[in-house]
């Protein structure tokens, strides 16, 4: 059920970004305090029941990849901006890549 909970999550995530500028359909911009876009990562993290996979983590940045069977998320976290990116990504087929790949 690992999708569901992908689906919820994302659902959630984009809530946020209502009312801030959107980049394309797959991606969401919302003005929020850094530690409140690290909790929404591990809240996000928890509702798939996966660690997620740290792109950058440096003090003003932290970008990560979760992970689900339908595809994936990528949140970034901007402390300098006070912002947080996500970005929904489906699994690359022509690749024969599945999410859950490890």
């Amino acid at each position: 059920m690992r999708s569901t909970s992908f689906a919820i999550t994302l659902g959630t995530l984009g809530a946020l970004a209502v009312g801030s500028a959107a980049q394309s359909a797959d991606t969401r911009v919302a003005s929020m305090p850094f530690g409140e876009c690290l909790s929404i990562i591990n809240e996000a993290a928890q509702d798939v029941d996966e660690e997620p996979v740290k792109l950058v983590s440096t003090s003003d940045i932290v970008t990560v990849r979760i992970n689900a069977s339908d595809g994936f998320v990528t949140v970034s976290c901007d402390r300098r901006n006070d912002r947080m990116t996500l970005t929904k990504s489906p699994v690359p087929e022509a690749a024969g890549m599945t999410a859950e790949a490890r």
